[in-house]
């Protein structure tokens, strides 16, 4: 096990602070984590949190997000927690056809962005708080015998 298992983060809301978190992904990945998972899991934590700070930001009430990283056995556990108005990303319908990119809701598409990388998303809402768990499980390394 490293010696990252399990890391925390908090972000002022700003968009700013994606570049900030980007590093510290990039940090913990060092750990010993698979170039892929480490890519989706940048990719999903930044989707993720450009969302809550899209929603959050019309009404200035998520002052500040929390992330955390956890290795559990071969799965990677991710949870961003923010205080606002509850938000529930796994209630968004599946995506349609859109005919213009202009008739697709942004916010939306980095929700299907999520599930696409993502194998589990749980979302719940305790104590004022919004709490979205994405997991990414680590494909085992294979050896091959030769025949």
């Amino acid at each position: 096990m490293s010696s990252l298992d399990a890391i925390r983060l908090v972000l002022r809301n700003d968009l700013a602070e994606l570049e900030r978190l980007a590093a510290w992904i990039e940090g913990w990945a060092q750990q010993d984590v698979s170039p892929d998972v480490s890519f989706a899991i940048q990719l999903c934590l930044e989707e993720a949190i450009a969302n809550v700070i899209m929603y959050g930001a019309a009404k200035d009430d998520r002052l500040e997000i929390a992330v955390e990283l956890e290795r559990n056995g071969g799965t990677l556990v991710a949870r961003i927690e923010d205080t606002g108005q509850q938000f529930d990303p796994t209630q968004v319908p599946p995506p349609t056809v859109a005919t213009s990119l202009e008739e697709a809701k942004v916010g939306d598409l980095g929700i299907h962005l999520l599930r696409s990388f993502a194998s589990g998303m749980d979302y719940e809402r305790r104590d004022g708080r919004n709490r979205l768990t994405l997991r990414f499980v680590e494909a085992k390394a294979t050896s091959r015998q030769p025949e």
